[in-house]
Parts: structure tokens; C-alpha cells; sequence
């Protein structure tokens, strides 16, 4: 009785949309979702309602005012008498208290690192939104160079009884996901193997990188790396992984410490001054590794660099440890010259994004855990291995707007193809007036309109532009608006930002 109620209810939907289809408010209702069963994972740059922080703060108060500022705050606390402490320290840094949320969940020695214990936002085939939660029992793991050299731990204790060193584990952060989709109402997928955040991207396409530590960290639990290949696609829909060397010569080999990946076809390199004793290192892992690799699309990636320095001794300012959410882009800054430098670069890679730097001088910040006090001797609150993007993490929208190119300007005899794929997460229906490629040539001010038609492809709509000269630089977006009038672009900057190619 349900299934036949359920096959009327989708006629009489598409009868409707379909007697509608030259109004403006027409709306595509995309009821095909059902054929299909692949999970998705969002990537960094997607919607979000907010982010993600850990109270007591291991992170400077002036972040947490912009945060605040740019969406929901919402802060793991680990009591309720904490949060009356942070409302306090709210109240006086200016933080409207209506724009903070407070999630209560034990905390561990890791509990700062909302980065590396976090869950994953993964969307099904019918368009739920569910958070996956890798397995976060021993921290924090280090390892030399190889791919297969063994781990240590940095938080270990000696056993009295046969004096040999105990990992301490942190189950209590390990959990913490658990709180958070309570909280939040989602549902939860329990990853049976390690997925530590900071050394994780995704592309929200099926594509991954990591560095090769991943696979050690798996192995030590018993997942083999074909189990990890398995799992990853299994739960999280990755059909492209690619997993890289390890960059330090001893540390945690987090890749987000190494790079970022901006969108889904271009990487953000750190690159170290010629003398520092790693400059080769990053060097061969990008001639020899990520300029092989390829995107979602089957193309190279674009490799951009990001300049870095020594902010102590040889160690580096981790300027890709950056958060991007939404329209802004957080950068920690160390305190030299270097600084302004990144913030330049990030602007340029960026257009449109807002670019906000932070300083995090421990001595200078009003409320900090004793804790933090005492690790954070030097007065630095940043570290090469352990910076902003480590300790923040997006709550991402579940109601999301997506959208992303397939293919973005590629030749057909005298015309130049686009196809998209756009999703209504929220389901209320996408305009069709509103789906649109906006495009002109480099230079002119008045930007070119092609709709977009329906693909036979379930969410996948194409155009193409022609009567254009060979050798023209076209910049390019898409546009789509929902029937509740969310409206998204991709870029999500457009008009300010957009991407370019090249006529032939």
C-alpha cells in the first residue's frame, strides 16, 4: 500500500513540474535519487552552518570573535559549569551569545584537536546527511620518513609493574563525534578504521589525498591497506585515493601541514627557503607524486606554491594549516616577515574569499587552560605541525545547496562544453531559470547568460558557448537558486571570484 502511495505521489510531482516548465518559478524536483546508493563526503569548501571549537580555548580569542561573527560558534564544552565560564568570557569579547552553541562532551588529551577526532559530513543517495566517525583511540602518532617505519606515540606513560611504555589512549575524544550528532540530531556511521582529519582531503567528488602515514596508523589497529581502499569506498564513496610520502623527517606526517586543496582541480604547495634541510623533500613529493595524480575529472592537478619561512630554529610557519569556510579563509600567522607574504598569496589563489590572518601570542591572550599554558612555553601558540586548521572543524550544512563542474570548457568542434552537477539537498526544488552559466571574455565588464539544460544523468545539467575568437581568455561560474531562494555559485565567490581557460 505505501509503495503504490508513494508512485502516485511521484507522478502527480511530475506532472506538475512538468505543465510548468516555461514558468520562471518552476521548480525540478529530483525524485531519481532513489536509484542510486552512492555516499558522498563533503569537502572543506562546501556550506556550513558554522564551526566547530574546543572550550577551554587552545586557540586565540580574537578567531573566536571572527568565527562567531561569520556563522554559528559551536563550542565542546566539557560541563555545564563551563559553558557559564565561556558565556562569561563570550559576553565580554563581544560575541553575540545568540550565535553560540554549547555541545557538552568528556574531554581528553586530545580534545583540542577538533581537526583530527572529527567526523565527516557524508550525504547518501536520498540526500541525508550522516557524520562519519574514523576510530581515534591512540594519539598522536609519529613516525619517520618511510611509509613503513614504525610508530611511537606521543602521549605514553610508563607501566610500574613492567616498566614498559603504555599508550594513554583517548577514548574520551574519540567519542566526542557521538556527542555531537546527539546534539544535532544526525545519524552517525562508526568507521571501522583510522581516518585522522588533519591528514585527510577530499574533494567531495570521490577523490582523496593523504600522506602515507595513514596507512601505518591503520595497520597498527589491523586494517591492511586494501581493507582502508575498501572501507573508504564502501562508506565514504572515495573511488580515486591517492596516498603520498610523508614530508618530515619525524613528526606526524599530517598532510594539512603540507598542503591544501582549494577546489576540486588545484593544490596549495607549501614551499620552504632553498636552505631548509626538507626544501627536496617537498620538491620531489611535487615533481614526482602530486604532479601525477589526478582529479575527480581524470585531469593533473594545477599546483600553486605558498611560500613559507622559519618562524624558530628550522622549523616552518604552517601557512596551508589554514581553515576555509564558507566565503573566509583563516591563516595562522607566526610573527615574522613571512606572514603578510602568505596572506598575499592566499588572496591570489582565492579571489573574493575574505582572508583574515591571526597571531596567537599565548602570554597575550586573556583566557587559556592551565594546560595550554604550560605546553605553550615558548609564548607561540602556533606550531609547523599544529596550527588553525588542526584545532577547527565545519559543521557543514545538511540542507546544503552543491554545486561542481564535470567538464569546464572543453572543445567541441566550434563550441566549448560545460556540464555541472547541482544538488538541492534541502529538496525544495531548483528554480530552472536559475541554472545558469555566466561567462565573458577577459576584460569586458557585462557578463554572457547560457542556461542549463537537463542532462540524462540523474543532478547533471550542460551548455555549451560558442562564436567566440581562438586565444580568448573566457572567465566562467554557474549559478542555481533554490524555490526557498538559497542561492549558491561555483565559484562560491562569483561574481568576484570565477575560473578562466583559454580558447584555441
Amino acid at each position: 500500500m505505501f509503495n503504490k502511495l508513494y508512485t502516485i505521489a511521484l507522478l502527480v510531482i511530475l506532472i506538475l513540474t512538468s505543465c510548468n516548465t516555461n514558468q520562471e518559478e518552476s521548480l525540478i524536483i529530483d525524485q531519481s535519487r532513489i536509484k542510486h546508493n552512492n555516499n558522498r563526503v563533503a569537502a572543506e569548501w562546501e556550506p556550513a552552518l558554522g564551526a566547530i571549537v574546543v572550550w577551554p580555548l587552545d586557540l586565540p580569542h580574537k578567531l573566536i570573535i571572527e568565527l562567531a561573527k561569520d556563522g554559528k560558534l559551536y563550542t565542546i564544552v566539557p560541563n555545564k559549569e563551563e559553558i557559564e565560564i565561556a558565556k562569561t568570557w563570550y559576553a565580554k569579547w563581544g560575541i553575540d551569545l545568540n550565535n553560540v552553541e554549547f555541545i557538552i562532551s568528556s574531554q581528553g588529551l586530545d580534545s583540542w584537536w577538533a581537526r583530527d577526532w572529527g567526523a565527516f559530513a557524508v550525504f547518501d543517495s536520498l540526500g541525508n546527511m550522516s557524520l562519519a566517525d574514523g576510530q581515534y583511540k591512540y594519539s598522536t602518532p609519529i613516525t619517520s620518513i618511510g611509509c613503513n617505519d614504525s610508530l611511537q606515540f606521543l602521549f605514553a606513560e610508563e607501566d610500574k609493574t613492567t616498566g614498559e611504555q603504555k599508550i594513554i589512549l583517548t577514548t574520551d575524544d574519540d567519542d566526542t563525534p557521538i556527542d555531537i550528532a546527539k546534539y544535532m540530531g544526525y545519524n552517525r556511521i562508526d568507521l571501522p578504521f583510522t581516518y585522522t582529519g588533519g591528514n585527510v582531503f577530499m574533494d567531495g567528488k570521490g577523490s582523496a589525498i593523504s600522506c602515507c602515514i595513514i596507512k601505518n596508523e591503520n595497520n597498527y589497529i589491523g586494517v591492511v591497506e586494501s581493507q582502508f581502499i575498501h572501507y573508504t569506498e564502501t562508506y565514504l564513496g572515495i573511488k580515486n585515493y591517492s596516498i603520498i610520502s610523508n614530508f618530515e623527517h619525524r613528526g606526524i606526517q599530517h598532510i594539512d601541514c603540507l598542503l591544501k586543496m582549494l577546489d576540486n582541480n588545484r593544490l596549495f604547495v607549501m614551499q620552504p627557503p632553498k636552505d631548509h634541510p626538507n626544501y627536496q623533500i617537498y620538491e620531489d613529493i611535487v615533481n614526482n607524486e602530486l604532479s601525477q595524480i589526478r582529479t575527480a575529472n581524470g585531469k593533473k592537478y594545477e599546483i600553486l606554491r605558498l611560500n613559507t619561512a622559519r618562524y624558530k630554529d628550522d622549523r616552518l610557519a604552517a601557512y596551508s594549516n589554514s581553515l576555509i569556510l564558507n566565503k573566509t579563509i583563516y591563516v595562522p600567522k607566526f610573527g615574522i616577515a613571512q606572514d603578510s607574504i602568505a596572506l598575499q598569496q592566499w588572496a591570489a589563489a582565492m579571489p573574493g574569499y575574505t582572508v583574515k590572518g591571526f597571531d596567537y601570542n599565548v602570554k597575550q591572550e586573556p583566557m587559556l587552560h592551565p594546560r595550554v599554558l604550560k605546553r605553550r612555553k615558548s609564548g607561540l601558540g602556533w606550531k609547523d605541525g599544529d596550527a588553525l586548521h588542526c584545532r577547527t572543524r565545519a559543521m557543514w550544512n545538511p540542507q546544503m545547496l552543491y554545486l561542481t563542474f564535470i567538464e569546464q570548457g572543453k572543445k567541441v568542434e566550434d563550441s566549448y562544453y560545460f556540464e555541472a552537477k547541482i544538488i538541492d539537498y534541502s529538496n525544495s526544488g531548483l528554480k530552472r531559470k536559475s541554472l545558469q552559466l555566466l561567462w565573458r571574455e577577459k576584460g569586458a565588464e557585462k557578463w554572457n547568460t547560457n542556461q542549463l539544460s537537463e542532462s540524462n544523468i540523474s543532478n547533471q545539467y550542460h551548455t555549451s558557448i560558442s562564436d567566440v575568437s581562438s586565444n580568448k581568455e573566457i572567465e566562467y561560474y554557474i549559478t542555481a537558486t533554490t524555490a526557498t531562494d538559497n542561492t549558491q555559485c561555483m565559484p562560491m565567490t562569483a561574481p568576484k571570484g570565477f575560473y578562466n581557460f583559454t580558447t584555441d
